[in-house]
């Protein structure tokens, strides 16, 4: 900064101004004489980056405010709030029915909902946000009201077609399960003995079978025969080298080999 001495004319005293090189204008020398005109010169002198924009103070009262905006949501009917939207909703109703509509808008809650089980609320959500009667909107929608979830993509085909050719895949034979052939598999399929089973049995059940080998035993009624101790059959009976059990056949002896046979 610089000092510069003044003299004003007026008052004959001397006055030290402070020059500021940013503000400061070489062209013009008296400018400090006249307050206003140094007021009026430092107004026109600005800074490059600084705005041109004056700052403007803002008055205002918060509770004003909060009246103004608590009386704007209670007033009834309010169509200058929006007044955009009432014109949309005219020019809908103006190109598509009411029922067009209804159906416009139900499908697109549909899609906007995340959960397909949700998706039978949504007549009462479109009654609520339109005021139409949720009957009317079903009416409308072409729904039975029921809320079952219809499959539009399921292709449904007569039962009184004939087909224009023959399959070459064979028919799968119907194989009646039956008690018989369940206990037969679960015993065929177990590593347990004859003498097991027999242990097992209930009092009523032991009684009939030891009768009925005792009599056929002493009386002698049928000859004593050896049985295969998988299947029971008595034809072709061999023995096993291992253990001794009886063996008919050679789907038999697998079956012993895999399942039965205690020393291997």
């Amino acid at each position: 900064m610089s000092e510069r001495t003044k003299q004003s004319s007026t008052t004959g005293e001397m006055l030290v101004e402070e020059i500021d090189k940013r503000t400061y204008d070489p062209n013009v020398y008296f400018t400090s004489h006249d307050p206003a005109s140094l007021s009026r010169s430092r107004s026109r002198v600005s800074k490059p980056n600084a705005s041109s924009r004056s700052t403007k103070r803002i008055n205002y009262s918060l509770a004003d405010l909060e009246n103004k905006l608590f009386n704007q949501q209670r007033e009834p009917n309010n169509e200058s709030s929006n007044p955009g939207h009432n014109d949309t909703n005219l020019n809908m109703l103006d190109k598509f029915t009411q029922k067009e509509v209804l159906q416009s808008k139900k499908r697109c809650l549909e899609l906007d909902m995340e959960n397909q089980k949700d998706i039978v609320e949504v007549p009462s959500l479109l009654s609520t946000i339109t005021g139409v009667d949720r009957n009317k909107i079903e009416v409308s929608s072409g729904s039975n009201g029921t809320g079952v979830i219809r499959h539009k993509n399921k292709i449904e085909v007569p039962k009184n077609i004939h087909l224009s050719y023959r399959s070459t895949k064979p028919p799968v034979p119907k194989r009646k399960n039956t008690n018989r052939i369940v206990a037969l598999k679960k015993t065929l399929s177990s590593r347990r003995t004859l003498q097991s089973y027999l242990e097992t049995l209930d009092q009523v059940n032991r009684s009939i079978i030891y009768h009925n080998v005792s009599n056929k035993k002493f009386l002698k009624v049928l000859p004593v025969i050896t049985i295969c101790s998988v299947c029971g059959g008595y034809d072709s009976i061999s023995s096993c080298v291992h253990c001794g059990s009886k063996i008919c056949s050679l789907r038999c002896f697998n079956l012993h080999n895999e399942t039965r046979c205690i020393h291997r």
